[in-house]
């Protein structure tokens, strides 16, 4: 396109002369390409950029603030957001390129934004006060540019009524108010062609028009993508919040279900003393322990762990435990008892989580435990003085995996002095230093090394042990202990 032809133009905008001169023509152009993006484009890229770094700040005051909320304005904050849109758009206006007698200025953004965010009484407002600045530059173009400030605040009021009542439930997206800047500048700059000395104006509307439109535009786009960010952003921290609230609430509910003090017991179940404790790690986990008496000398326990993490998790635990408990009062054997969970669990499962459990029956009277296991981490029998064995290995597979599958029951005599210490994968972890590779020997190191055989004393010891390993921060996941020792006394 050729922007200028006349010698008035060659004369005042000189880098846009077009050379007739064959030999040079593809140096000329390169030259005058150059001179226009150092002399127009940057300029105008630069005014679009402060306008956009000052668009991220306004718009987080108060007025747009209800705006994103996609509440109604009252007129008096309306009015009070005149002020800011205008001096958003002096500042284009100030920053005001020469150009063939006349200005490229990014003046229109303030009155575009204002009315496409807050309606008509803004968008008019802010028009009216730049119309009167920009007559007072008194131009050849003074009248129409004049005359466009107020069109495009007034049209981009009416396109926010007309976009608010059409989509309500969706903000403007940078695209559209991109669009409606273009189609609006096109429609001011026609009205410059009206002018008396159509050759003229023609010759100066030819020249600044891509400046023009291409800056408005850009800084249009730039305040609309900038608040719909912070948009999006208000929503993901909102979203976050309320999740964290949500998984906060959770954890309390899980602390509430588990065992949280170990009173001594009375009458004839006095001889059996437990300890356990619980550290939570960063997520919601699905481990846990139960501990109850189902008639005077038997005393049930249990400790488990539930795949994954989050709420499914914690929910699965929850209907575990409540089942568990169920069949446990009935008085049926392990075996049975795990192959009915298990069973409630398949029907039930849509969400591919198991569970590891190990469950126990200890008689106080003769220290004897019935006892199965569905694939969890075996306890261990500490006898003090360096001696710790493992409870021998009763095959089972986890729970909530497959129906109708069998679990088998073994026994074996807690003695007296004797602690059964049971644990989860996230205990093991942390002794083994994060590893991939989890063991229970560092466990049974660190009994090894105790004197103690109080379930109180040697659950702390192991606990604080453990997150001194994990350097005193959160932990990954969930640590478990449970300890139990019983004085057998025969009926």
């Amino acid at each position: 396109m050729v922007l200028a032809t006349a010698d008035a133009a060659d004369k005042n905008f000189g880098f846009l002369r077009l050379t007739r001169q064959r030999p040079n023509r593809q140096r000329t152009g390169v030259n005058d390409l150059l001179h226009i993006i150092r002399e127009l484009v940057v300029p105008i890229v630069s005014a679009a950029c402060v306008l956009a770094v000052v668009a991220y700040f306004l718009v987080r005051t108060r007025f747009l603030a209800l705006i994103l909320q996609e509440k109604e304005l009252a007129l008096r904050d309306q009015l009070s957001l005149i002020l800011p849109f205008t001096l958003f758009s002096v500042y284009g206006g100030l920053n005001a390129i020469p150009l063939v007698g006349s200005y490229v200025a990014l003046n229109h953004v303030g009155q575009i934004v204002g009315g496409l965010l807050a309606g008509p009484i803004v968008g008019i407002g802010t028009g009216t006060i730049l119309t009167v600045i920009r007559y007072s530059f008194g131009d050849y173009l003074a009248l129409p540019a004049s005359l466009t400030c107020m069109l495009v605040g007034l049209f981009a009021g009416l396109y926010h009524e007309w976009y608010r009542g059409w989509n309500r439930n969706n903000q403007l997206n940078a695209r559209r108010a991109v669009l409606f800047t273009i189609g609006i500048e096109i429609l001011g700059l026609g009205l410059s062609l009206l002018l008396p000395d159509f050759g003229r104006a023609e010759k100066m509307v030819l020249a600044g028009a891509i400046p023009t439109v291409f800056g408005n535009a850009l800084g249009v786009g730039a305040f609309i993508f900038i608040m719909n960010t912070l948009v999006s952003e208000r929503e993901s921290l909102s979203v976050k919040k309320r999740i964290e609230n949500e998984l906060r609430f959770a954890r309390d509910i899980q602390q509430n279900l588990l065992p949280r003090s170990f009173p001594p017991f009375a009458g004839p179940r006095k001889n059996v003393a437990v300890c356990g404790a619980w550290v939570q790690g960063r997520e919601l986990g699905g481990e846990f322990y139960d501990l109850f008496f189902i008639d005077d000398h038997r005393f049930c326990f249990v400790i488990g762990e539930v795949s994954g993490k989050g709420v499914p998790t914690a929910l699965m635990m929850s209907v575990i435990r409540s089942l568990l408990k169920t069949y446990a009062e009935t008085g049926m054997d392990p075996d049975e008892l795990l192959y009915r969970v298990n069973n409630e669990l398949c029907r039930g499962n849509n969400t591919s989580l198991f569970v590891t459990l190990f469950y126990g029956v200890l008689d106080s009277r003769t220290g004897e435990i019935v006892y199965s296991n569905a694939g969890h981490n075996l306890p261990l029998i500490y006898s003090g003085g360096g001696q710790t064995a493992v409870v021998d290995q009763v095959a089972g597979m986890p729970m909530g995996t497959l129906e109708d599958r069998p679990y088998r029951q073994a026994v074996f005599v807690l003695n007296e002095g004797d602690v059964l210490v049971m644990y989860t994968r996230g205990l093991l972890a942390s002794l083994n230093h994060q590893q991939e590779e989890q063991n229970e020997q560092p466990l049974v190191e660190m009994l090894d090394r105790e004197n103690a055989v109080v379930p109180q004393i040697l659950v702390d010891h192991v606990m604080q042990e453990a997150q001194r390993l994990t350097g005193g921060t959160e932990v990954a996941r969930d640590m478990l202990l449970m300890a139990m020792i019983c004085t057998p006394q025969e009926a």
